[in-house]
């Protein structure tokens, strides 16, 4: 008879997660970085994700799942856009962009990831282009072409504070751009 696993997997996520968002390091990482931190061995990890590959990919599914499908409605649009854009593409150090730049180059060569980026994305654009149809943007300007352009420059402005160019925070870009949208 098995052990009773002592967290779920989202407990196991979240403690995952937060310690991949706090590195420092901006050099690879494996399941003996983040193991301690989860509160389970690395062995523990391949037995509950079946490999680093799994593990990220339950990171990335859990992520998509938690991209709103619509806006709440608790708040207005661009209080809850401006909160989501700080909450999801605020990068603390150059060190932490430039690693999760690097996740993602490594993720695009992964079938599998590369499918889920672009699930996500795609959920993140529809969601976007829903709030910036609740703000009162010029007659010229399609909100999902908009939020295209969005999603675009959230991550430039991650490249930039990667490389230390003048970086600018999430809400600092969507500003920029509604200047010329409104």
């Amino acid at each position: 008879m098995s052990r009773p696993q002592r967290a779920s997997d989202v407990e196991l996520l979240d403690r995952i997660d937060a310690v991949i968002f706090q590195r420092s390091s901006m050099g690879p990482w494996g399941l003996h970085d983040v193991a301690p931190a989860a509160g389970i061995s690395p062995a523990g990890l391949i037995k509950r994700f079946g490999s680093k590959e799994g593990l990220l990919l339950a990171l990335g599914r859990r992520w998509v799942d938690r991209i709103p499908d619509s806006p709440s409605g608790t708040v207005d649009a661009l209080t809850e856009l401006r909160g989501y854009l700080e909450e999801n593409f605020a990068a603390p150090t150059s060190a932490s962009a430039v690693f999760g730049l690097g996740e993602l180059m490594r993720d695009l060569w992964s079938p599998a990831s590369a499918e889920m980026l672009r699930e996500g994305w795609r959920k993140q654009a529809h969601y976007f282009g829903a709030l910036l149809a609740c703000l009162s943007l010029r007659d010229d300007i399609d909100p999902r072409s908009a939020s295209l352009t969005l999603l675009d420059a959230l991550h430039g402005s991650l490249y930039r504070r990667a490389v230390g160019l003048d970086p600018t925070t999430p809400t600092q870009t969507l500003d920029a751009l509604l200047k010329g949208w409104t």
